[in-house]
């Protein structure tokens, strides 16, 4: 059903979603969460024709389009594969197409898109060029607010974070609001490949910024996808990895137990996370949260 449906989830959405209009007419950019509402919270991930996906600032990641119909609707999994297939005729064993998206940039749309992807790339590299190491003076709000969560410094410095002193942050539709020290994490794929950067707004006090969404992740290219990336806090010893929820959670496993810990940033990406196969041993180090989820 998951192979049938690939390519059309444009239609399924449509069909079985219709409070996600507006997100699929202007997908991939940001617009309210059909949820909880707000301003920019919530997009469709740039794929989302071919698997679905979607992330909410608030309500956190869904890497296919079986668990966003989960998520609006409060179908359990087996009604909402029932859904699907029945859209598609499969039920009754005759696949019907769902219409899918016309072409956004018609003509020389593939050379916009490689200029976009370009752009996004260049203001990745800048944006983590322009952060400082843990260590530095600089990142004493980053410093301070992983103290906070029992973080030691030799913990911190241990891991790939930065910090970022000044960095702005965006609303749609109100361009820049504001500017804050960052904590920054990189999210990479399986192979090693960076995704895109996590980032955490920070008072000077090391305090999470006064803003809707303190915690965001940075628009990735098109030819990137950030279903099974992790944030990799360290390298894994003899074949072995934790794996967290949160970056707090898996500095704090570090701390606690001294295995390395890799972080998802939400309970759906660690859900589909994605591992090298050197890895032989993973444990998973769950939240205490009422949902489960993590």
């Amino acid at each position: 059903i998951r192979q049938h449906a690939r390519g059309q989830w444009h239609g399924i959405l449509l069909t079985l979603a219709p409070q996600l209009q507006e997100a699929l007419e202007k997908a991939p950019r940001h617009v309210c969460c059909p949820v909880h509402g707000g301003q920019d919270g919530f997009r469709l991930h740039k794929d989302y024709v071919e698997n679905g996906g979607a992330v909410c600032n608030t309500c956190g990641a869904f890497p296919s389009g079986f668990r966003v119909l989960q998520w609006l609707t409060g179908w359990d999994f087996p009604q909402t594969l029932g859904a699907v297939t029945e859209l598609l005729g499969l039920a009754n064993g005759t696949p019907v197409p769902i219409p899918v998206p016309a072409a956004r940039n018609p003509g020389n749309g593939a050379g916009k898109q490689k200029q976009a992807d370009e752009k996004i790339r260049q203001r990745l590299r800048q944006t983590w060029q322009d952060a400082v190491p843990l260590k530095d003076e600089r990142a004493k709000p980053a410093w301070r607010y992983l103290m906070r969560r029992g973080i030691s410094a030799a913990t911190m410095e241990s891991t790939r974070c930065r910090c970022h002193p000044n960095l702005a942050y965006f609303e749609t539709g109100r361009g820049v609001v504001g500017r804050f020290p960052a904590l920054l994490t990189m999210l990479c794929d399986h192979q090693g490949n960076a995704i895109t950067i996590h980032r955490t707004y920070l008072t000077l006090e090391g305090f999470k910024a006064p803003v809707e969404n303190p915690k965001k992740t940075m628009t990735y290219p098109s030819f990137r996808k950030l279903t099974g990336a992790l944030a990799r806090l360290g390298e894994p010893e003899n074949g072995a990895i934790g794996i967290a929820e949160g970056i707090e959670t898996a500095l704090a496993v570090r701390e606690a137990t001294g295995q390395v810990c890799w972080a998802a940033t939400s309970a759906a990406l660690l859900e589909a996370a994605l591992l090298p196969r050197s890895i032989r041993r993973v444990v998973v180090w769950a939240d205490n949260d009422q949902k489960r989820a993590g």
